[in-house]
């Protein structure tokens, strides 16, 4: 969704929400969250117009995985999947970026960009989405007093997303 631009939030009120649906699911202490059965479990029980889809690498082009906010779909390429399924922390924090989308930008108003047009950050889709994957993989209570590598172990991310988690922390 890069040419969109959404209502502005902070980084605080994502974290907050990702926190709240930790709770929610009784998740909030669980240090590598269930990716997998959330999406294909919990996510259709709690929206049966949720749909979510494994596609073949060549049928997603670039995309490692998208989401469909007009028919509530979540598409991801086959390795993408398979790699979650294995605990691969960038894949994992593919499906969470998606889920960020699901919850954060369904049934909103996404206003068109033009091109050329900077977003700020608190109003790009992607910025939400990711900064959502972050918090939802490596709250903020789980993650103080580790150091990346730890971090990326207890969470299932990848180095680079737990080295930035662990200096946002420390910002």
């Amino acid at each position: 969704m890069p040419d969109y631009m959404v209502a502005p939030t902070s980084r605080k009120k994502i974290k907050d929400f990702a926190s709240y649906i930790r709770n929610c699911f009784g998740l909030f202490d669980i240090g590598f969250f269930p990716l997998l059965d959330f999406i294909e479990i919990v996510l259709p029980q709690i929206d049966p117009e949720f749909n979510f889809c494994v596609e073949e690498d060549w049928e997603m082009g670039n995309d490692q995985a998208n989401y469909n906010i007009q028919n509530k779909t979540m598409k991801v390429r086959q390795s993408v999947y398979e790699g979650a399924c294995c605990g691969n922390g960038r894949d994992r924090f593919t499906l969470a970026h998606e889920i960020g989308h699901y919850f954060m930008h369904n049934n909103i108003m996404l206003s068109r960009v033009e091109p050329g047009i900077r977003i700020p950050a608190y109003r790009d889709p992607e910025w939400q989405a990711n900064t959502f994957a972050a918090a939802l993989l490596m709250p903020d209570h789980l993650i103080i007093g580790l150091t990346p590598q730890e971090i990326a172990v207890k969470c299932g991310t990848s180095n680079s997303a737990a080295t930035i988690a662990y200096e946002n922390l420390y910002k």
